[in-house]
């Protein structure tokens, strides 16, 4: 599943990322036997777009999907936002824990975890901004204290790098490719490239 906005570069990862996916749920056996693809996994792909655009939260449309599904698993892309101006853009963080997606940006909606959707959850991202006040730390080599945050005055203000689009794109095709890889195990990427 891609989160995110796909009308906003440093937020179009999961979306991005979801139409790199290889979708086969909907290939009947009979079918896959025809074409010697015997071994092809079922994979469902779906990217529920935000609230602001759809008016549904993004946790009600997978726990509906979930409950009429029955997925093993459920694998969520999001764009992250960096703690560190160093891992922007630079770093990939996986965790089973769950997402509660906008967290980082102080938006945060309702939790996608193994407790609220009842299968495991897998989190996929990377971060594309950094906040205001994290950028004028680390440019301003602050201490942990957080002196100059009470001066910066930016706490509603998010930064991304100006290769943004480039970040995002390589990123999306990253996570694709990882991702087709470890649903699909017995096939080769070429042959995952040219299912798609």
């Amino acid at each position: 599943m891609g989160l995110g906005n796909e009308d906003i570069t440093p937020d179009a990862l999961g979306p991005k990322t979801a139409s790199g996916v290889l979708a086969t749920r909907h290939i009947d056996e009979q079918l896959k036997r025809s074409a010697g693809l015997e071994q092809l996994n079922p994979v469902a792909v779906i990217t529920p777009g935000v609230l602001g655009k759809t008016g549904i939260e993004s946790a009600e449309t997978v726990k509906s999907i979930v409950r009429r599904i029955e997925p093993a698993c459920v694998i969520v892309v999001d764009a992250f936002a960096a703690r560190e101006l160093s891992r922007l853009g630079c770093t990939v963080q996986i965790t089973d824990a769950g997402i509660s997606p906008g967290s980082g940006v102080g938006n945060s909606r309702k939790e996608l975890s193994k407790g609220s959707l009842g299968v495991p959850v897998i989190s996929i991202g990377v971060p594309t901004v950094v906040d205001a006040v994290t950028l004028a730390a680390d440019i301003l080599d602050c201490d942990d204290e957080g002196e100059c945050k009470k001066t910066v005055g930016a706490d509603d203000m998010f930064v991304t790098p100006r290769e943004i689009d480039s970040l995002v794109d390589t990123a999306a095709k990253l996570l694709s490719v990882s991702i087709n890889r470890a649903l699909q195990p017995d096939f080769t990427g070429e042959e995952i490239e040219l299912l798609l």
